[in-house]
């Protein structure tokens, strides 16, 4: 799993990955009626933005340096700050929210850059008062 998705070894989620990877490689082979060629390209299809989305947040934990504080260890304060002030409008962490059954990396990924948006906009209406 982690050999494919390269993502951190210590993040987890490359064997889990490759076990979802299992489930939707099935699911093109049955919708391809087991044609191996076609069944590769749907399972392409099913599973590229899902693989891209996982090493992204991977690699964006794992920055040396200022960029690694301002990418994964500030996000992570931001994160508990808003979700704790206003949970209806701002998730979890990202590794948590990683962590929630059915959620898929796409999702926390988006759900992220909202936060983000809105955190950012919140901290500088604030600082321009």
């Amino acid at each position: 799993g982690d050999a494919i998705h390269t993502v951190k070894p210590y993040f987890g989620l490359g064997a889990n990955s490759a076990l979802e990877d299992v489930v939707e490689l099935d699911a093109s082979l049955d919708a391809t009626d087991g044609d191996i060629g076609p069944a590769l390209v749907e399972f392409s299809r099913r599973r590229a933005g899902e693989a891209e989305t996982l090493v992204r947040i991977s690699r964006s934990f794992d920055r040396p340096g200022a960029l690694g504080f301002l990418c994964f260890v500030l996000p992570i304060i931001l994160d508990s700050i808003f979700s704790k002030l206003a949970p209806n409008i701002f998730a979890a962490n990202t590794i948590a929210m990683l962590q929630v059954p059915g959620l898929r990396f796409q999702d926390v990924a988006r759900r992220k850059r909202l936060d983000r948006t809105l955190q950012l906009l919140i901290i500088f209406a604030f600082l321009g008062e």
